[in-house]
């Protein structure tokens, strides 16, 4: 299934933060449905450059202030959907200061984010919607003057009892605590995921170890000439190995848990990676290669040796 990419622009109102901007679908089979306003990411750009270039080339607007909080990911029918969705403000010093409906739209609303679940919305967007919707804060009394005066010496308190973090560094002016909390978990699981080693994790050096002792070299790394681009490839024997981190790749003998934050956001991800291993075990077998898949969980101090004689014994069984 391809993936299509996309940016979005959750744009919240200049004067009144609390509604946000909804656009109504005027074509295809999806007719009538709400969605966020935005659209495909092109070759070379970033997320962000995309839902600045998209808002403005739909809605006639430049916008400012983007901050990365969410990501989507749902399967359609022919089609998997990864959206990036940003919040983000109109820069009325840029030009037009209210959105121009295109002719692909049927109407634009303004909608507080408590009743955003009252508009029939695009399947893909619909966790988005209870996403906002649930960190829509309640209404509170006003502060008092005495209670704005000290505020800033407050938060110069709080900082000084608390060590600095590197997602303290984030922008998140103007943003109020339920939606910091959505930047601030998006950057956590983007620098979770940036520091997932594609190549020489542990689990694979145990293995190449392993294997150079039992006389087992001249094998290929991250070999691309082969389907699912191996993590260990023997050409001539026509062996792949693929060294898969438990959590990442879901293993079936640990069975790690699913995080219990963006739930649908993981198990989309989750999902994608276990389709394509399958995808790249069906086309080796197809090829006549054999392939043989390690968990993270079999390379434990009292699983490895049973682990890599096995698979020793594979590789050497295997046919020059």
């Amino acid at each position: 299934m391809k993936t299509v990419r996309v940016a979005a622009g959750i744009i919240r109102r200049n004067g009144n933060e609390q509604e946000v901007l909804a656009v109504q679908r005027g074509y295809g089979s999806m007719k009538g449905l709400w969605e966020f306003p935005g659209g495909k990411i092109e070759r070379g750009e970033t997320a962000e450059e995309a839902c600045v270039r998209e808002l403005s080339e739909e809605l006639q607007v430049r916008v400012t202030d983007l901050r990365d909080f969410y990501t989507v990911e749902y399967d359609y029918d022919d089609f998997h959907l990864s959206m990036d969705c940003f919040f983000c403000r109109i820069d009325e010093k840029a030009g037009a200061a209210e959105p121009q409906k295109s002719d692909r739209q049927l109407s634009l609303r303004w909608v507080e984010r408590r009743s955003l679940a009252t508009l029939e919305w695009m399947p893909a967007d619909r966790g988005l919607v209870e996403a906002l919707a649930a960190d829509a804060p309640e209404d509170a009394p006003a502060a008092s003057e005495q209670e704005k005066e000290a505020a800033p010496a407050k938060a110069a308190k709080r900082s000084r009892k608390r060590p600095k973090r590197l997602l303290d560094s984030l922008d998140t002016q103007g943003l109020d605590a339920a939606e910091t909390e959505l930047v601030r978990r998006r950057a956590a699981i983007r620098k979770s995921m940036q520091g997932n080693k594609r190549a020489d994790t542990k689990p694979e050096m145990i293995v190449r170890q392993r294997l150079r002792e039992a006389g087992l070299t001249g094998y290929r790394l991250q070999w691309k000439k082969a389907p699912g681009r191996p993590d260990i490839a023997f050409p001539g024997r026509r062996i792949a190995i693929f060294v898969n981190g438990c959590f990442w790749h879901r293993c079936p003998i640990c069975q790690p848990s699913t995080p219990k934050r963006n739930t649908e956001f993981w198990e989309a991800k989750f999902r994608r990676n276990v389709e394509r291993d399958k995808k790249a075990i069906a086309e080796l077998e197809k090829m006549g290669w054999t392939a043989i898949t390690i968990w993270e969980c079999e390379l434990k101090r009292d699983k490895v040796d049973e682990t890599m004689a096995r698979v020793i014994e594979r590789v050497r069984a295997a046919e020059r």
